[in-house]
């Protein structure tokens, strides 16, 4: 079931040259996020949940603090532009701000982003703009409660100081409430940005990954549909829209989907509503998800046939269109090991022709990531969960810290460039959680299909050993809460955070230590005591019949072994000789 009507498509020539212009953007933009977002009636505890992947090579993973604070009236605060460190200018402080860790602030609010680039004209050219979109993320966070608090926060900033970004798409949810927000600046044209926002019915989950997703919207329902008051007008203004109001759609006008629009963007979506919804949707969706026909749009969101959980959302992020028409491991880029991973740049030319790699959800440059779990059945202080790890979503381990908490484990803990900070990409050291993941996965990289189940299965059994512990950590908590008050169940609760995040982090630190030396060299080399030579017994595993094949076909008898002398001399009665195989030197 779904809300949106197709666009019905304007015939004006000038509207289209227009809208042409998107199509510079679309792969830097590609290279960015992924959200799911699942409303309380979705999942299997009743849970608000939203999931974010912060893909950049130049973010480094950490854990941003931002204490609740009272400030004098006239209180002037310094704006950073969040991709680029600059300093953007100075707004009034708010007099009361909230506490905030990470995504989340204390009372459960989550907000989450792709970017989705869209009308070129439009983004990162707004001269005056003092506010970009990672700015209005922390800043709304330290100044709302709620979702719908968030939405009006957001457009008075807009309103007010401007936008200096591109196209994008929030998630904004608490413990009642999801929604989907997704704003386009208005470049040079006026201050300030176009937005509608929608709310995710009840038992419905919905996704965004750098495309607009929005199309026709009710224009009279404002209990799940706000919108800024020109983002119909605005549009006529500059010429990209001259329909009827109720067909105005936000995604064809503002982001028109474009074939890298839906292979890069929409396919990651597809690929978690396929996998909850099962083959028959995802068939029925396929082709516009490999951007061969663009009308055929997936709805904005679905209703899963049963409930879902945090640990399910865990392991969509983990996803690689492992088992669909996009998986990639079976290619001659897969490599010998199956790697559902292609270093960038993501399209690539040859032959006057461009070609592309797929881009899954799980991918390597992601700075930090996180599950948010809002759970409405306890106090405010107790009922935001963030579980964040570093690095790639899909070999991190993502550890239990609670809105409420009052400092992050010293081993994630960092500033940003939204705070005018830049990061300690070359301080290299094994206390940080950002250099401890990133060994780990690199190293999984190498030989993909032969070390990531065994990664795997150690992050899935940590994750749900945290799981178990949080459950009995909230009862405690809730105990603290009732007898001594709120204050001492949050330094409880922040203090357990603390301790797992630190633990994590050295645990990780070893099993980097135990992976590198199993599977150095190429060989699978394991412990053996009864061994006198090296207290090990090693293999090598080669590298597959369908690479083997590959090489034959490829160079034909080049690599053949042409030592017939073994054969020869045994038919002789000759002495035997010994294959040089059987040298240590050569296994």
């Amino acid at each position: 079931w779904v809300e949106q009507r197709r666009w019905r498509h304007t015939s004006t020539s000038g509207i289209m040259a227009f809208r042409a212009a998107t199509v510079a953007c679309t792969v830097s933009a590609a290279v960015a996020c992924s959200n799911l977002l699942l409303s309380p009636g979705a999942t299997v505890d009743e849970s608000s949940i939203i999931s974010y992947n912060a893909d950049s090579v130049e973010l480094y993973g950490s854990l941003y603090h931002y204490p609740a604070s009272k400030n004098k009236k006239g209180s002037m605060r310094d704006v950073y532009n969040w991709d680029e460190g600059t300093f953007m200018g100075q707004i009034p402080e708010a007099e009361e701000t909230y506490n905030v860790i990470g995504n989340m602030n204390e009372y459960a609010l989550t907000i989450g982003e792709t970017t989705a680039g869209g009308l070129e004209d439009l983004q990162g050219t707004q001269s005056k703009a003092i506010i970009d979109y990672g700015s209005l993320i922390y800043i709304t966070l330290q100044r709302s409660k709620t979702a719908r608090e968030a939405i009006k926060t957001i457009g008075d900033l807009m309103d007010n100081y401007g936008y200096a970004s591109e196209g994008e798409s929030f998630s904004i949810a608490d413990p009642n409430e999801v929604w989907v927000m997704e704003i386009m600046g208005k470049g040079e044209y006026e201050l300030g940005a176009v937005w509608v926002a929608r709310k995710i019915p009840d038992g419905y989950v919905s996704g965004h990954a750098n495309q607009m997703r929005i199309t026709t919207f009710p224009l009279d329902k404002p209990d799940d549909t706000l919108y800024s008051k020109d983002v119909i007008t605005f549009a006529r203004k500059i010429g990209a829209f001259d329909g009827a109001d109720e067909d105005f759609s936000f995604s064809d006008v503002y982001d028109p989907v474009t074939f890298e629009g839906a292979r890069f963007c929409e396919g990651r979506v597809w690929s978690f509503f396929g996998s909850i919804m099962g083959q028959e949707w995802a068939d029925q969706y396929a082709d516009y998800a490999m951007g061969f026909n663009l009308t055929n749009r997936m709805p904005l969101w679905v209703q899963p046939p049963t409930k879902i959980s945090a640990l399910d959302v865990m392991e969509h992020m983990r996803n690689h269109f492992e088992g669909s028409s996009l998986a990639f491991t079976e290619d001659v880029g897969a490599g010998a090991f199956e790697s559902p991973y292609r270093w960038r740049p993501l399209t690539w030319d040859l032959n006057d022709k461009t070609y592309v790699n797929e881009r899954a959800i799980g991918t390597q440059q992601t700075g930090w990531n996180f599950v948010a779990q809002m759970r409405r059945s306890l106090p405010r202080e107790l009922g935001g969960l963030l579980w964040f790890g570093v690095d790639d979503s899909a070999t991190t381990v993502r550890f239990p810290i609670f809105g409420s908490a009052t400092s992050p484990p010293s081993a994630f803990a960092g500033a940003g460039t939204q705070d005018g900070v830049t990061p300690p990409m070359f301080d290299f050291n094994m206390d940080s959680a950002h250099n401890v993941f990133n060994l780990v996965a690199n190293w999984a990289y190498t030989r993909w299909n032969i070390m990531y189940p065994e990664l795997k299965a150690k992050i899935m059994a940590k994750e749900q050993q945290y799981w178990a512990d949080v459950q009995a950590v909230t009862a405690d908590a809730l105990q603290i809460y009732n007898s001594k008050g709120p204050e001492a169940a949050v330094e409880y609760t922040t203090e357990f955070s603390s301790k797992v995040g630190n633990a994590l982090v050295k645990e990780w630190g070893a099993l980097f230590g135990q992976m590198f030396s199993k599977y150095r060299d190429g060989y699978t080399i394991t412990p053996n005591p009864e061994s006198t030579a090296c207290g090990c017994t090693t293999e090598n595993p080669g590298y597959g019949d369908k690479t083997y094949q590959r090489i034959v076909d490829e160079t034909g008898d080049q690599y053949l072994d042409m030592d017939y002398a073994v054969k020869a001399e045994q038919a002789t009665g000759k002495p035997k000789t010994r294959s040089k195989l059987a040298l240590k030197a050569l296994r």
